[in-house]
């Protein structure tokens, strides 16, 4: 990060703090007193009986009728059906097509007067249901399948047409929380189409039957009196019938309008009832306190956030390849981990000696360990194409017996006579070396403490804003030191903390900063106990803190410090 970029986050910041500080504390009591003023009340004297069509209380369909007799043309007209006699005298009397309609919680009717009234429909008639239940049999009758869902809330945003509609539930002057309706899976004879829906979930379809139609409607409830005079109320319903014709009259079914206890179906009954369900779960003690369901949204969010961090640090981003057994690199480590462990060259010398005698044999297929003379020295310098003199001298200071002579520098030059005669016989190609050498090391910071610094933040804006929506002063303190947490963790996800090169090493700070080093400038390297430093020229440090490295991420590390004793060796 640079110096304007940080001044710029400061002065980002204060004027962040600023609109925050003027958001939440503009206005007062008297805006208050204007917004509820402003907020449409519905008030009546008699708010039980519902889905009547000449009622002008609010859960009455006055209004919904209304609409419907104006959205006809002339010459049509809306019609009651009080009986099943009348319903066959309209039968034998009218073989017009007609819209059937029936708005309501229950609907049900005789099975043969149904089979009769979608008979009119499969000949061009409409049929329109807005219910909240069906008589049993008239599933199967309308229906090959079906099963309902239902969203548990006091609103609900209603979108047809690509619109949003707010349909709101309303009992006297307070909105009470109600079960919407919805069609979950369906299956109709004929094609089906979605007219409206909430929450993803159809409310309205349009099914084709016969030369008719079907119009099933889950939420009858949208079409009360309050809903109406609601500017988004009044839109919806309009929608519904401008998808109904109107050259039809339309006849409603209210003969069909059964009562809410009428059959063997579960009410879903909010009331002081015996039959009224309870909910004697042990949510409901967290539900019913704000500070306890607060604090068990914290847990879940910071559960979340666990399993998310969690599960994309400790995922590989390139799978793992096993490392062949008996391989250089491997026996190159192996030797390493002897030789810090005990100091001691002379064993060094031989765990050498060990891994060319193997090497020699895997690749040319003879034993050094068991020779005869010179014969065996003389076919490896044939099919080495190595001259014999240049194979007995690295052989004579493996099997040297002075093991007070074998010092550090001995063994360093040892190793590097071995590996150019790898080089040159082709055990080791340049390639590959020069492809090892060219590979980018990058080591990252371990996740507990910015996942802590993350979460500690995100709580503490959070409770920041809680406290300046109540005018609590101190939280335009708690917000931004929030932020500066949770910025502060996301910086050291973002950053790995130490990236290598052929070339450089370039360190990472918390902050983001980096510091590069060339690789030519490292003099020493130091292995403590809590991480390694390392010397550079001009008196450079680089400190690294075993804690602050992933467990992954410390082994890698301390396979490469391994490596640069042997180079410095």
């Amino acid at each position: 990060m640079t110096r304007q970029t940080q001044i710029g986050v400061f002065f980002g910041t204060i004027v962040f703090m600023v609109l925050m500080v003027w958001m939440f504390s503009s206005g007062g009591d008297e805006e208050r007193k204007l917004a509820k003023k402003a907020r449409p009340t519905f008030v009546s004297s008699d708010w039980e009986p519902e889905y009547q069509i000449n009622d002008k209380n609010p859960l009455g369909l006055y209004l919904f009728t209304k609409l419907t007799q104006s959205h006809l043309d002339k010459g049509h007209d809306v019609k009651v059906i009080n009986t099943s006699h009348e319903l066959d005298s309209l039968h034998l009397a009218d073989s017009t097509e007609k819209t059937y309609m029936f708005v309501g919680n229950y609907f049900g009717m005789d099975i043969d007067e149904l089979d009769s009234v979608l008979s009119d429909v499969r000949r061009g008639s409409r049929l329109f249901i807005s219910f909240d239940n069906l008589y049993d049999e008239h599933y199967y009758q309308i229906f090959d399948s079906v099963n309902f869902q239902f969203d548990y809330d006091h609103e609900v945003n209603v979108y047809a047409n690509g619109k949003a509609h707010n349909m709101i539930n309303i009992y006297q002057k307070d909105t009470v929380a109600r079960k919407w309706w919805a069609f979950g899976d369906y299956g109709f004879p004929g094609r089906s189409k979605v007219l409206s829906s909430f929450m993803e979930m159809p409310n309205f379809l349009k099914v084709e039957y016969g030369e008719g139609y079907l119009y099933l409607h889950s939420t009858p409830n949208q079409f009360f009196n309050y809903q109406i005079k609601r500017k988004s109320g009044y839109r919806y319903a309009a929608f519904v019938l401008n998808n109904l014709p109107k050259d039809q009259d339309v006849h409603l079914l209210e003969y069909a309008r059964l009562p809410d206890d009428d059959g063997e179906y579960d009410i879903d009954d909010t009331g002081d009832s015996e039959m009224a369900k309870q909910d004697d779960s042990l949510l409901q003690f967290i539900f019913n306190e704000p500070n306890l369901l607060i604090a068990l949204l914290l847990c879940i969010l910071g559960l979340i956030l666990f399993v998310i961090f969690r599960s994309k640090r400790t995922r590989p981003v390139v799978p793992f390849i096993p490392k062949k057994k008996n391989m250089t690199m491997a026996f190159a480590e192996t030797i390493t981990s002897i030789y810090l462990s005990k100091r001691n060259p002379y064993g060094l010398l031989q765990v050498q000696r060990k891994n060319f005698y193997d090497t020699i044999h895997r690749y040319f297929f003879v034993d050094l360990n068991h020779r005869n003379g010179d014969r065996e020295l003389q076919i490896l310098s044939e099919k080495s194409n190595t001259p014999i003199e240049e194979i007995k001298a690295i052989i004579s200071k493996y099997e040297t017996k002075q093991a007070a002579s074998v010092s550090e520098e001995f063994v360093a030059n040892l190793a590097k006579q071995r590996h150019a005669f790898y080089r040159r016989v082709g055990i080791i190609s340049d390639k590959l070396v020069e492809r090892l050498q060219m590979r980018e090391m990058v080591f990252k910071r371990t996740m507990w403490l910015p996942a802590i610094m993350i979460l500690v933040g995100v709580v503490t804006i959070l409770i920041g804003i809680y406290f300046l929506t109540v005018s609590i002063g101190i939280g335009i303190v708690l917000w931004p030191l929030g932020m500066i947490l949770t910025v502060l963790g996301v910086l050291r996800l973002s950053k790995p903390y130490l990236t290598v090169t052929k070339e450089h090493l370039t360190y990472y700070s918390p902050l983001g900063q980096k510091t590069v080093f060339n690789r030519a400038d490292l003099n020493s390297t130091q292995v403590l106990r809590t991480g390694v430093v390392l010397n550079f020229n001009n008196n450079r440090k680089l400190i690294i803190n075993y804690w602050d490295l992933s467990a992954f991420d410390r082994k890698q590390f301390e396979r490469f410090v391994s490596r640069l004793h042997i180079q410095e060796l």
